[in-house]
């Protein structure tokens, strides 16, 4: 029969309401069961039960591939598959099933263009998925790890109720004889994949940050991702996202800095909406998707590119959101993303260890650079009348602190240098100077009047050695030189 022979090549198509998928395949054999139907995708706790639509008959192989294959349509269902079938054409705008198909409207659905006929799917799935009589049920599997398996089936065409989304429709893999053949025109016969019912907690990554932590003028890239969910009524789908960033960071104000995309595809057909909290200085900027019904099941992936500003104190921090497509409220939120910013600073003394004003000290390091002081990072810092010398807005790293500036009164030519290490928990630890200025327990630093002041050790030690010494040679000089004239004056 003609209406037979037009199921060839999508009895075995996997269809769900949200992005139905039947189409045409090719076959090839492998040594598989089959009787089985796998549901991927997002199923962990949802329940899954299927029902058997028509059984495959007569199948065709032609160079180890399936090339047609005839079935028996159930006639359990209750309306009829018949009646769900006249309830699909009556869409608007309405059509009329061919006279090839009457008595076997499977065949008619199953021949349907998943994009040009995706409402009428949805409407004869709706139907049967409604039905107060159906064939007998497989047994219900709940789905965990990623996956849900119903075996014991029939090969044929089935049904999928999905107790908490939309129905499902794909066909088992076809035995002829001892092969199993798991394509048909170039389609996975025996899976199908569930899209979520809701949609899933938007993940949210960054790159660019030094172990958790970041500088002054950093860039980071920031990388939004959600999935949308299924679409079991078949109307307008809309959803948005939206991020929230902490102060401290400055966004990209237009479309030009975002990148939006729904699978592979670049997707441009947004608003875009940016607002900016006077009194937190948080940056909220919103994603309207609009209708993205097409895109059923599609992971949407946003990514742009910050900067860390003057404003950031100890951390800064993002968080994304995702709306509930049926009220457009926000209802996910995904985990934040934090960086910390560190400082470190010490306490500037004389040999007395009191406070000493007007020292002037330098930083640098890799983190160090024009867009550290562009926005807003201080590379010289002055010792004022409590000592303290503080370098804000670092990244985890090895710095290194030099004196540049000292005071009037304190010998010019020593100037300790020596270097602060953070870790990426903020653990600050100092270096020793060549001088044994520097105390690393108490991160004080110390200037001296005379070298006569400096510790004996290092630099200073060997300072200490050159000026003995020369004065040693100065009095043996001067012991050698009245000597001698004490002899001329006894000779004389």
């Amino acid at each position: 029969m003609q209406f037979k022979r037009l199921f060839a090549g999508v009895a075995a198509a996997a269809t769900m309401l949200g992005g139905l998928a039947i189409g045409a395949a090719t076959a090839t054999a492998a040594d598989a069961t089959a009787n089985t139907i796998t549901i991927n995708g997002d199923v962990n706790g949802r329940e899954f039960t299927a029902y058997l639509l028509g059984e495959y008959t007569n199948p065709v192989v032609s160079n180890d591939a399936v090339t047609s294959v005839d079935f028996n349509q159930s006639t359990a269902w209750k309306p009829s598959i018949a009646a769900a079938a006249q309830t699909a054409a009556a869409l608007d705008p309405a059509t009329t099933i061919p006279d090839q198909y009457k008595g076997n409207e499977l065949a008619w659905i199953a021949s349907l263009s998943q994009t040009d006929d995706a409402a009428r799917l949805r409407a004869f799935a709706e139907t049967l998925g409604a039905a107060t009589s159906k064939p007998a049920a497989s047994i219900p599997v709940t789905g965990a790890d990623g996956t849900a398996v119903i075996s014991g089936l029939t090969p044929g065409y089935y049904l999928v109720i999905d107790g908490g989304g939309a129905p499902i429709m794909v066909g088992t893999n076809i035995r002829v004889g001892d092969a199993v053949y798991t394509t048909l025109n170039g389609e996975t016969l025996a899976t199908a994949f569930a899209k979520p019912t809701q949609p899933t907690k938007p993940g949210k990554t960054v790159t660019g940050a030094t172990q958790g932590t970041v500088s002054l003028g950093d860039v980071l890239s920031y990388t939004i991702t959600g999935v949308i969910p299924g679409n079991p009524s078949g109307e307008t789908l809309t959803m948005k996202f939206k991020d929230v960033a902490s102060k401290g960071l400055t966004l990209p104000s237009t479309k030009d800095g975002f990148e939006v995309m729904i699978g592979e595809t670049v997707y441009g057909e947004y608003t875009l909406t940016q607002t900016i909290d006077a009194n937190t200085k948080e940056t909220t900027t919103e994603f309207d998707l609009g209708d993205v019904k097409a895109f059923a099941g599609q992971t949407v992936t946003i990514t742009y590119k910050a900067t860390v500003n003057k404003d950031a104190v100890d951390e800064v921090n993002n968080t994304a959101f995702v709306s509930d497509p049926s009220t457009g409220e926000y209802i996910e939120d995904g985990t934040p993303v934090t960086n910390k910013l560190y400082s470190f600073d010490f306490i500037k003394q004389d040999a007395d260890g009191k406070a000493l004003a007007g020292a002037g000290f330098t930083i640098s390091g890799d983190n160090i650079d024009k867009a550290f002081t562009d926005n807003g990072g201080v590379t010289t810092v002055t010792s004022g009348e409590d000592g303290n010398v503080m370098f804000k807005g670092l990244a985890a790293g090895t710095y290194t602190v030099k004196e540049t500036k000292v005071p009037a009164g304190y010998l010019q030519d020593v100037q300790p240098e020596f270097t602060v290490t953070i870790d990426k928990d903020g653990n600050v630890s100092f270096t020793q100077d060549a001088w044994h200025l520097v105390d690393t327990n108490a991160q004080t630093i110390k200037n001296v009047k005379s070298v006569t002041q400096l510790p004996l050790t290092g630099a200073a030690g060997i300072t200490m050695l050159v000026v003995v010494a020369l004065l040693l040679g100065g009095a043996g000089a001067l012991i050698g030189v009245r000597s001698h004239g004490l002899k001329r004056q006894l000779n004389a």
